[in-house]
């Protein structure tokens, strides 16, 4: 069975090494990998660089992850104060997510993945989503990783279909999230309070966006309830994979 080659985006961050404090470095938590390679997918990362062509060219699957905020100047919106944001990732993402959508290349979008992809096709992001019953404030990080809410999914929707149920509950570990919809998606799933949590594309677009983080949901039967997503969008890749040349080629 063919393996097909999934890029998954990083996060740069600066830690201390011993080579000295504050080092940069290209990271990614190794829970984004772990279901990929369990549905199947061999996994390849993608710090920003050049040659967007030339690696969406390579691959069978992207999987863009979450971190920092889009720079809201992006979207024609006032950075907020002691905010950090990183243009080169930025810029590289947002170009990723448009090649991707012009080869049909599956994606996963996950949490900044989503707005990232929202933000590349025209649409914009809520800044700061103001504190509700099921979106608090950002918290310490034992408390937001276990902070859960429920969504609804939209009857008919890819979503709903994978994970058989239109209800579920689904961690929160943001503060943003879609305002306009960009055109040729269209949102998916709801929390209670109206935040959006997913959206898909009107086409055939194998692309699957959410705002929850389904690869932090480790706990055995949380995790089992995820499964299907990254099955689905593994399962994705691999057709393409198969009408690749390269891979008919046995080049791969």
């Amino acid at each position: 069975m063919i393996r097909p080659f999934i890029g998954i985006t990083t996060w740069r961050r600066f830690i201390d090494t011993d080579l000295g404090s504050g080092r940069p470095a290209h990271s990614l938590g190794t829970e984004y990998a772990a279901p990929i390679e369990a549905a199947g997918g061999a996994v390849v990362l993608l710090p920003p660089t050049a040659g967007v062509d030339e690696v969406l060219d390579r691959l069978d699957g992207l999987v863009l992850s979450g971190g920092e905020d889009v720079h809201p100047s992006r979207y024609g919106a006032a950075p907020q104060e002691g905010k950090n944001y990183d243009p080169s990732r930025d810029g590289y993402e947002l170009a990723l997510a448009r090649g991707a959508r012009e080869r049909g290349l599956p994606v996963l979008a996950i949490c900044r993945g989503l707005q990232v992809s929202n933000v590349a096709f025209g649409g914009s992001l809520i800044v700061d989503i103001p504190t509700t019953a099921d979106h608090q404030p950002v918290r310490g990080a034992d408390q937001q990783l276990a902070a859960r809410h429920p969504i609804t999914l939209a009857e008919g929707s890819r979503l709903a279909a994978l994970y058989g149920t239109r209800n579920r509950v689904v961690n929160t570990i943001h503060h943003q999230s879609i305002d306009v919809t960009a055109p040729g998606l269209h949102p998916v799933a709801w929390a209670p309070d109206g935040i959006v949590e997913a959206v898909e594309a009107d086409d055939d677009w194998p692309f699957w966006a959410v705002q929850w983080h389904p690869e932090k949901m480790i706990a055995p039967d949380e995790a089992a309830e995820e499964m299907p997503l990254f099955a689905a969008f593994v399962s994705a890749a691999r057709e393409r994979a198969a009408e690749h040349p390269a891979a008919e080629k046995g080049t791969r």
